[in-house]
Order: structure tokens, then sequence, then C-alpha cells
């Protein structure tokens, strides 16, 4: 049996943040679900060749058209994202801008649920509001209906590189002032922002009741 859901993480980083809040949210459907993270498999960005004109399948050769067999079985979309440099993050971009093989014409993707979960560094800085939009624009454009956002503050990689404290171009001055000092509560875990976590459960639990009643 296909399942009902289909989670996606852009992220990179081995169990992040935005992993685990998409998998909170699959968890908490009850339903069956399948967790793909975009950097394990090879979807390159669209390149407009109009190959998917005829039939709505990509004649790109890598991972993306077995995707999109999976996609199209989903009753739901969980799609996880997060904004380097202030905008959606690029493995997340290149599937969206795929998902125009499924789109024109046909309108394969339409009425369907999606739920959108964007992590990044929070605490003021951009990016949260706009890597969310970028998504829940793209899926709307395709036709589905995105019943809840889910907004997360992360972690700056200058946490974690070893020069973060004296790098002459590190985030932390800018997020944490004076204080650089690398210190175990400057990190954040989706799982300790209370708000955000039961969120994930009620947005499962709300695709989980859509999709039932059909």
């Amino acid at each position: 049996m296909p399942p009902q859901i289909l989670g996606i993480s852009g992220s990179p980083i081995n169990n992040s943040n935005t992993d685990r809040l998409v998998q909170a949210v699959l968890a908490a459907s009850g339903l069956p679900a399948e967790f793909i993270k975009l950097s394990r498999i090879n979807v390159r960005p669209c390149r407009a060749c109009l190959g998917c004109v005829p039939d709505n399948v990509c004649k790109v050769n890598d991972d993306f058209p077995a995707l999109a067999e999976k996609v199209n079985e989903a009753s739901a979309l969980v799609i996880g994202g997060y904004p380097p440099y202030g905008s959606l993050d690029g493995f997340t971009k290149a599937f969206l801008e795929r998902l125009y093989s499924l789109r024109h014409r046909n309108g394969l993707n339409r009425g369907k649920l999606a739920v959108v979960a964007v992590t990044g560094l929070g605490r003021g800085a951009p990016g949260l509001e706009e890597a969310g939009g970028q998504i829940a624009h793209a899926l709307t454009s395709e036709g589905m209906e995105v019943i809840g956002q889910l907004k997360a503050e992360g972690n700056p990689e200058c946490l974690v590189c070893s020069f973060g404290a004296e790098c002459s171009m590190s985030a932390l001055p800018w997020l944490f002032g004076k204080d650089t000092a690398v210190t175990p509560e400057k990190f954040r875990r989706v799982e300790d922002q209370p708000l955000v976590w039961q969120e994930a459960a009620a947005l499962g639990r709300k695709l989980a009741a859509r999709l039932q009643a059909g």
C-alpha cells in the first residue's frame, strides 16, 4: 500500500531539526507515511526543456521521475526546508521547480493537502517567513491546500564550525550580541519549542482527520 502522506526534507544535515519536525507531523497522523531526504537522492533544478508537456512525465535522467510517482500516489505532502542567506534552500527549491511537470495542463496535484515546515535562525534573523511563504506559494500554485505552516528556530553553522566565537564573518555577534561563546543554551532543538512541537502534532492529526473524512 503506498503511503498516504509523503514527508520531504530539504535539510542536508543528518537528523536535523527540519527532518524531525516533518517526521513529527507524519507520526502524529497515524497514517501510512514515507519520509524522504532530498540530499540523499539526486533531484536537479528544472531545465525548462518542456519534455513533460505531452504526458506530465519529467524526462530529466535523475531521481525525480521516481519521486514524482510517489508524489502522485500520496494524498498529502509535508514539505520541510530552511533559509540559508534568508531564502529557501537549494534542495527544496529544486524539488518544487520540478513539480511543474505534474502541474501543466492536468494539475495532477490539485486537491491534495499540504503542511509546510521550516526551520531557521529565528531570533529576529530573516528567512523563516520568506522560506515558508515560498514553499506555500509553490504548493498552492500546484492546486494543493496548505492547511498549516510550522516555523521553528534552528542553529547557525557558526555554532559548530569551531571558529564561530572569533571569526570576523560569524553570525554569532548579530544573533547574541557580545556573548559569542559557544555554550549549550544557544543551541535550539525543535522538541524544546513546545508551541511548535504541539502544533506539529495537531497538524498531523488534522491531516489524518481530513484524509479519513474524504
